[in-house]
């Protein structure tokens, strides 16, 4: 009778494994993700974007566009006013309007006004180009520095992204560095790291992997 019971046991719990998806969870991320950001298409905001209405001057000077830093695609541009406008991933409007995004994972746009200068509509991206933000490992977003004062550190290395998160870090680049980003491997790393007044002793940065990658795009050229 115990034989029975046991080969009894063994035929159930058989059956039940053979009913049930016993194959392992998904990991990790084993690579970087690539997101490119089309927020307008045909001078207008695409589909899920707004424009911001404009409080006061919308002026900007664009005598020194240039094609964004993070753009994969022509039709996306920098260099238009001062930093502190922050036109550093712009799209053309209609007319004379420029529509420039705030952070890649808000849907707004900001309408500037163009009166002096004109955009290289020719302009080729660059081969490497800059994210226009990124997603860390740790949760914490991060933009690509527009100008501005930031702080400073002992070792040398200089704000290039600034992100949420405490400890009021940011990642960080060497201050001869084209990129702050370590591309050699599937998934991109960053430095991460504070800055502070002067020239402080902060400690080394500490390494993090980036899970998303944000650039900038457009319909021309794909």
């Amino acid at each position: 009778m115990r034989k029975l019971i046991v080969l009894v046991g063994a035929g159930l719990l058989a059956a039940g494994l053979a009913g049930c998806d016993v194959r392992p969870g998904p990991g990790p991320e084993k690579t970087t993700k690539i997101d490119t950001i089309v927020a307008v298409v045909g001078g207008k905001p695409a589909k899920g974007f707004r424009v911001e209405p404009m409080q006061g001057d919308n002026s900007i000077d664009c005598q020194f566009a240039q094609i964004s830093r993070s753009a994969t695609t022509m039709g996306v541009f920098g260099g238009c006013g001062a930093s502190a406008q922050s036109a550093d991933v712009c799209w053309p409007g209609t007319g004379h309007r420029l529509l420039c995004g705030t952070e890649p994972w808000d849907r707004t746009l900001i309408e500037w006004e163009i009166t002096s200068g004109r955009l290289p509509l020719r302009a080729e991206p660059s081969a490497t180009p800059e994210p226009w933000g990124l997603e860390l490992a740790d949760g914490r977003r991060c933009r690509v520095r527009v100008g501005g004062a930031w702080g400073g550190r002992a070792d040398g290395m200089v704000g290039a992204y600034s992100c949420t998160g405490g400890q009021n870090q940011v990642v960080l680049q060497g201050a001869d560095a084209t990129t702050a980003i370590d591309r050699s491997t599937a998934i991109w790393t960053v430095q991460l790291g504070r800055l502070g007044a002067g020239n402080p002793d902060l400690g080394s940065p500490v390494k993090v992997s980036v899970r998303t990658a944000y650039f900038a795009g457009s319909q021309v050229g794909g």
